[in-house]
């Protein structure tokens, strides 16, 4: 669908509105963000607002990996490919390696993994919210396993544990949304979602396998790994139920340019398509696109079944075009839609070129005053740029009208 854009400012990248319905209140939902680059082992506090559920210092054991690309070939941490996987983060460079279940069943031994992370403030009491996060089993597992789950709550699981017992199955927190299912898939990302009711005072979610060995379902597979089940996670995301997706709104690139478009909230649990298409293009909140023409693109949100789309649409006009920068928020140009005549204020000494979408010049005029009028009543209906060139200055500005 068309946004209600009258006009725009040009410059090498696109501003995009803030206001949107969709907010992941979790921080830094998927895993992007760093505070320095993973090296090893049980750095989860590497990935901004995240940590275990105890002291790492005292028991490593207890902590995640934080996995990301920015660690290369890296072995342990590395992104695609460590000793334990070979596998992209569903969206993004970054994502957390879990050990969610031990087979103890020879060696009265437990190891386990719980990755906590902060929200952007607290839940709202009475709130319908749904819970969405993404796991994918790695290659060097024994195990696959069901259950994993999401448990909000002020940050008092962490309160007053034994460090020597935060490897043991966390039986007193009963998590408001886990799976049911044993995700043995190695290759795709598998969701778990799930929707509550907030009691109003969480402030943290905690993800992992929350049910002692006798209540967890296995299957044993035939890979190496020894006792172990290890699961790749990606794309928290804690959404209000009734929010809706949001696509971005419709922007101007010159040939050959790529644009970032969608909502910036990290971890969301976004499907993108072009328009007409089946296939998806990307995960997230937002990605990256580099049309070759004028191209719509839809995004898909899925909330426990609150299905919504968006469509925003990127005009594709001759190279550098959009490179080009003129202080548009100066020009006015009514009346939008028009079906006669334009007038353009504040554009004095500027030439203008009216085009249509694939750069087609239609019109040229020199604007002499402040205040001029420009005869379109002759261009057939539809979407036209309007180029205007500062003739001292040579900045340049592209406005978007309605032709009715």
């Amino acid at each position: 669908m068309m946004k209600g854009i009258i006009g725009f400012c040009i410059t090498c990248a696109c501003l995009f509105g803030t206001a949107h319905a969709q907010v992941n209140m979790v921080l830094n939902g998927g895993f992007e963000q760093y505070s320095s680059c993973p090296t090893i082992w049980n750095q989860i506090k590497n990935a901004t607002y995240w940590q275990a559920i105890d002291s790492i210092d005292q028991y490593p054991l207890c902590a995640p990996e934080f996995c990301h690309t920015c660690a290369g070939s890296n072995v342990l941490v590395g992104v695609p490919v460590a000793v334990g996987y070979s596998h992209y983060p569903r969206s993004g460079n970054g994502m957390v390696s879990n050990l969610f279940y031990f087979d103890s069943t020879f060696v009265d031994y437990y190891q386990r993994n719980y990755t906590q992370g902060k929200l952007y403030d607290h839940l709202v009491s009475g709130k319908n919210y749904c819970v969405t996060f993404y796991l994918t089993l790695q290659q060097a597992s024994q195990y696959a396993i069901n259950g994993v789950g999401a448990y909000f709550d002020d940050g008092s699981i962490s309160a007053g544990q034994d460090s020597l017992a935060c490897s043991f199955p966390q039986t007193a927190f009963v998590p408001q949304v886990f799976g049911t299912a044993i995700i043995n898939d190695t290759i795709n990302w598998v969701k778990v979602q799930g929707a509550f009711v907030a009691s109003g005072t969480e402030r943290f979610v905690t993800i992992g396998n929350f049910f002692d060995n006798a209540h967890t379902d296995t299957v044993q597979l035939s890979l190496p790994g020894g006792n172990y089940s290890f699961y790749l996670l990606d794309d928290v995301s804690v959404i209000e139920s009734t929010a809706t997706a949001f696509a971005g709104t419709d922007a101007l690139i010159g040939a050959g340019d790529t644009i970032h478009i969608g909502s910036y909230e990290d971890g969301m649990p976004c499907e993108w398509y072009v328009l007409g298409g089946t296939t998806p293009i990307g995960y997230g909140g937002s990605i990256d696109v580099h049309p070759a023409s004028t191209t719509s693109y839809v995004v898909m949100l899925d909330l426990c079944g609150h299905v919504t789309y968006d469509t925003v649409k990127i005009y594709v006009v001759p190279a550098g075009v959009s490179s080009l920068s003129f202080p548009s928020s100066l020009i006015n140009i009514y009346p939008n839609p028009s079906s006669e005549e334009l007038h353009i204020d504040q554009a004095a000494n500027c030439t203008v070129t009216i085009a249509d979408i694939i750069g087609h010049t239609l019109l040229y005029n020199h604007l002499s005053t402040a205040n001029e009028t420009i005869d379109i009543s002759t261009l057939p209906p539809g979407i036209y740029m309007v180029l205007l060139a500062d003739e001292k200055t040579g900045n340049r500005a592209v406005k978007r009208i309605i032709k009715e």
